[in-house]
């Protein structure tokens, strides 16, 4: 059986700007990326043209990802807010004062609208991106958390930190009591 596992390049371009993080949607439609000017843009990426320009983080988009049914991108910023935006205009639906310094990563859980996020304040974040709630904190890392990893059915989450520590946190069954006066007070 023959498989064909090379590749080449197709197209290069020029944004202008550094890129600072990089994701393709789940559907192959479009590659986003977060540039130094603290914009980000949604491209073609069968063409390589420029579909959407986001704008509104003050300082570098450091991390995104983008929803399993491609409707929503979610944007970390070292401004220390977490922007939910739509695909399908380039609509901002929501921005959180998130952490209490850079975020680090962003990650949805799959096939939700669920996600979480980490920051240099050495917490993780899980949150709502269709009520524009916080769910929960989770303490635990005495140093900035680097990155973080999702499983497929969302059971666990594995991040690792500054603090040379690798943590395993795992889905309870224990109920959460949501506050969303307290949430809205927090909003940008």
């Amino acid at each position: 059986v023959r498989k064909c596992l090379s590749f080449e390049q197709k197209r290069s371009f020029d944004v202008g700007e550094d890129v600072l993080a990089l994701k393709i949607t789940p559907n192959n439609r479009y590659f986003v990326a977060a540039l130094m000017d603290t914009t980000v843009k949604v491209f073609f990426i069968d063409s390589c043209q420029m579909f959407l320009s986001l704008y509104g983080h003050s300082q570098p988009v450091l991390c995104l990802d983008i929803s399993s049914d491609n409707r929503l991108v979610i944007t970390g910023s070292s401004d220390r807010n977490i922007k939910i935006w739509g695909l399908d205009f380039g609509d901002c639906h929501r921005s959180l004062f998130a952490h209490d310094d850079t975020i680090t990563a962003i990650q949805f859980v799959p096939k939700t609208h669920l996600f979480f996020s980490t920051s240099k304040d050495n917490r993780l974040k899980y949150w709502d991106a269709d009520k524009f709630l916080h769910i929960q904190t989770l303490d635990g890392h005495c140093g900035e958390i680097r990155c973080m990893s999702i499983t497929n059915n969302g059971m666990h989450i594995v991040t690792a930190a500054h603090d040379r520590s690798i943590r395993l946190w795992e889905r309870t069954e224990e109920s959460l009591i949501l506050d969303e006066e307290k949430e809205q007070n927090r909003e940008v």
